[in-house]
């Protein structure tokens, strides 16, 4: 593979989006943190977002990355409100694969006038700066830029396919309705099934790791693990014990607050479920999930959730479905690759 400075051919300078658009433009600064959060949060709720920015995302946009690199810039009308704001982070923990994500919000009143097609054409350019800049103009690592579109947003879709992103994977959410009633289904073949606490979390996490290297992106599953025990709930995560008491799967269930207080309603959200190879064919996906389906249940909220990949060929969807949970939406992971 030729180096990244070769494949990328990052350009020597990223123009703003003109003038002619309406809005001013300029580096966010830390005083922008209320105005953009309020942004967000009305582009969001305008959107029917599936996902909600937290206010560490924003803290992060306010910092410049955190542990990443973020580049985030805002237009300000003639009153010097911010009206928009789009992002660039370059995940720099993770080594095997460059990996620029790029976002946008556009306050509702100023869309379809070009400024969403002109913000990704910065985005673009500025990923290509800084993926260089991280991983150096000789790395032959595979790169590329990318962000997830909810599937209702079908002017957002148009606008990434226009640009050269293509589809790279869909996500399907789904969800079951909590009915109270809800019981847990002891493990069988002399495994056990313990609360997430009762193990040392470094050996469930060296599981999830393996399990992962053969899924989609496994270069990130490190990135998805550290991002799973942020909103990790305890009270609804549990491990699968073999009877030897190795750690053979477990099932990482997180509260997600931000959409608790979008939608108002209350949820567990499940981010991570897996079971090691030589584990496998004794039902401890199945144990695993009505354990944190009664749990949840126990603990009052009204329904659980996932996603599944719809291009994996474990048949996840359909094992979802017999246990009861139904479709809802879908997010699509876009990408340009170099």
């Amino acid at each position: 593979m030729t180096g990244l400075a070769e494949r990328l051919e990052a350009p020597d300078a990223v123009p703003y989006p003109g003038a002619h658009l309406g809005l001013r433009w300029r580096p966010l600064i830390p005083s922008d943190g209320p105005a953009v959060a309020a942004l967000i949060r009305d582009a969001e709720d305008f959107d029917r977002a599936i996902d909600r920015t937290s206010s560490q995302e924003i803290a992060d946009m306010m910092e410049g990355g955190g542990a990443d690199l973020m580049d985030t810039i805002v237009g300000l009308d003639s009153e010097d409100q911010v009206c928009a704001v789009a992002s660039v982070r370059v995940l720099r923990d993770v080594e095997d694969m460059a990996i620029a994500v790029v976002n946008a919000f556009i306050a509702p009143h100023w869309r379809e006038r070009g400024v969403g097609r002109a913000l990704l054409f910065w985005q673009d350019g500025r990923a290509r700066q800084l993926l260089l800049r991280v991983f150096g103009a000789d790395s032959e690592v595979p790169a590329l830029v990318t962000n997830i579109v909810d599937a209702h947003v079908t002017e957002r879709r148009r606008l990434y396919i226009a640009a050269g992103f293509y589809a790279r994977r869909t996500f399907r959410i789904m969800y079951r309705e909590i009915e109270g009633a809800e019981e847990a289904v002891p493990a069988r073949d002399g495994y056990r099934i313990v609360p997430w606490d009762s193990v040392d979390e470094r050996v469930v996490r060296a599981v999830h790791m393996d399990v992962f290297t053969t899924h989609f992106w496994p270069e990130v599953r490190g990135r998805w693990w550290d991002e799973a025990m942020v909103e990790l709930d305890r009270r609804w995560s549990f491990v699968a014990l073999s009877p030897r008491d190795e750690v053979a799967g477990y099932l990482a269930v997180g509260r997600p607050a931000e959409r608790w207080v979008a939608e108002g309603r209350t949820e567990a959200y499940v981010s991570l479920l897996g079971v090691s190879e030589e584990h496998r064919r004794h039902g401890l996906s199945t144990a695993l999930m009505s354990a944190t389906l009664a749990a949840a249940a126990g603990s009052g909220v009204s329904r659980v959730g996932l996603d599944v990949d719809m291009d994996s060929s474990s048949n996840a969807h359909a094992i979802y479905e017999h246990w009861g949970f139904v479709d809802q939406s879908s997010q699509v992971y876009y990408t340009i690759d170099h």
